[in-house]
């Protein structure tokens, strides 16, 4: 399923709904339950913004996928899913 372009035309689909019904902004979340980038399995208190700024992509998490369609980091959920798994909150204008 991946390489095959499925995901970027269910977004780009998505996208145009959105945005024919008013909608400015498309929000998301995506986890980290299965240690894919450098923010899982640790502590992000008190310096949640600097390990944001400083995250790797250990193995193939999607939140890469999202940045390449033109969504931004604005956040994390430290623990949002227990102890040391995070959600990586994420956001694109579609105006």
């Amino acid at each position: 399923h991946r390489k095959l372009g499925i995901g970027r035309a269910l977004v780009r689909d998505l996208e145009q709904l959105v945005r024919a019904k008013g909608v400015t902004t498309l929000y998301l979340g995506t986890d980290d339950e299965m240690d894919l980038t450098s923010i899982s399995g640790i502590n992000l208190y008190p310096n949640v913004w600097e390990h944001i700024a400083n995250m790797r992509n250990l193995n193939g998490h999607p939140y890469e996928f999202y940045q390449k369609l033109g969504f931004v980091i604005t956040g994390l959920i430290p623990d949002a899913n227990g102890p040391g798994k995070p959600d990586i909150l994420m956001a694109k204008s579609v105006r």
